[in-house]
């Protein structure tokens, strides 16, 4: 019952982030074209099935509209597109929108389209750094792999060839500790980074990963709470990347179903007054975080990455991490701020635990088949 209620609450609260000029990402902030997304994959997930009909044109409309405007940007401030994380995960979460949709790319954004596929797979992920784990090449990898797959899936324009020199790179570079990047240690970007790469192989049921050993790795992360994050509290996407991992239908019980139990039970304590989901409850900046409960946090955490995690949060002391920072919306959000991001991040893992553990609540979700977030 409090999965349902908790539930009901979140929906209420993206129904407030809803204006006649568009969509807003926090209440407090100007509509954007990404918060959009984020409402309609919200939507999709708690089966608001009348919602998406009844919008669908309009929805559509906006969504192609806002997409082909921000390339112009891009071309207007000699930005190269190809390379940009900004344009390309708006994109991906403008197709992942349409399949929810049943709709189609305009007839400008199909040429945009049709320029990407002309990007070569095995240059451009070894320009991002892929092969070595730089920081967001697992986001990068996961773009090239969604763009492919929906071109050889939905469109039935024949990618094979490209999807499997994406599957041959990405697999043979994968490290000893299941993900991409030199270092022996684990340590959070190795997983948070990496796990962009299984949500493609889920897709496409790639098997001969080493689904348990990245799994394995991310378990020796998680907090007292079941939380993911260096930081009290967790995080949207901390949680819901380790989550992911540990609930996929590739790997077997290796004790994390108590951990899950956890997770969820702290997740659905965490919820807003308002009924939304933010980053963490638990940094609240007014001079300096939490102290109290950071020290808690990281004495709590497994002995290999306290070092790592003394050093992030020793760094969001300074001034400049008051707030959290991104491109999708203006002005910058608080950390213990409700916002559709946070909000979609949440409900996802809650369904992934749900379903993992079989949960009857697990019927009140439904999945978008789409590769990649969303």
């Amino acid at each position: 019952m409090k999965i349902k209620n908790t539930i009901n609450q979140a929906s209420q609260f993206i129904d407030r982030l809803e204006t006649s000029n568009g969509f807003k990402l926090f209440e407090r902030s100007g509509v954007s074209s990404y918060a959009r997304c984020f409402s309609i994959f919200i939507k999709s997930l708690l089966r608001e099935f009348d919602w998406l009909k009844k919008n669908n044109e309009r929805l559509t409309e906006d969504l192609n509209i806002d997409l082909f405007e921000i390339y112009q940007d891009k071309i207007n401030k000699g930005i190269d597109w190809r390379y940009d994380k900004s344009f390309l995960q708006l994109f991906c979460f403008t197709l992942s929108c349409l399949n929810i949709l049943e709709s189609k790319l305009s007839t400008k954004n199909f040429e945009i389209f049709d320029k990407i596929l002309d990007i070569n797979v095995l240059t451009s992920l070894k320009k991002k750094g892929v092969d070595q784990g730089l920081g967001q090449s697992g986001n990068y990898s996961m773009f090239i792999a969604t763009f492919n797959i929906y071109a050889n899936d939905f469109l039935k324009i024949d990618r094979s060839k490209e999807i499997q020199d994406w599957l041959n790179l990405n697999i043979e570079t994968i490290n000893t500790n299941g993900f991409w990047g030199k270092k022996v240690n684990m340590d959070y970007l190795q997983f948070q980074n990496g796990y962009h790469q299984y949500e493609i192989f889920e897709y496409l049921k790639i098997r001969n990963v080493p689904w348990k050993t990245a799994a394995k790795s991310t378990l020796l992360m998680a907090d007292k709470y079941g939380h993911f994050a260096p930081y009290p509290g967790g995080g949207g996407c901390y949680d819901y990347d380790a989550i992911f991992l540990l609930t996929s239908e590739f790997v077997e019980e290796i004790g994390q179903s108590n951990v899950l139990k956890k997770t969820l039970n702290s997740i659905l304590n965490d919820q807003n007054s308002d009924g939304g989901f933010c980053e963490s409850r638990h940094i609240k900046y007014y001079k300096l975080p939490n102290i109290k409960k950071v020290i808690s946090h990281i004495l709590s955490q497994p002995s290999h990455i306290r070092l790592w995690s003394i050093y992030m949060n020793l760094n969001l002391c300074r001034f400049k991490h008051r707030n959290i920072y991104s491109y999708w919306t203006q002005p910058y959000r608080g950390w213990d701020e409700s916002n559709s991001w946070d909000t979609f991040f949440r409900l996802l893992t809650i369904y992934r635990v749900c379903n993992y553990l079989n949960l009857e609540e697990k019927n009140l979700f439904q999945i978008n088949n789409f590769p990649g977030i969303g």
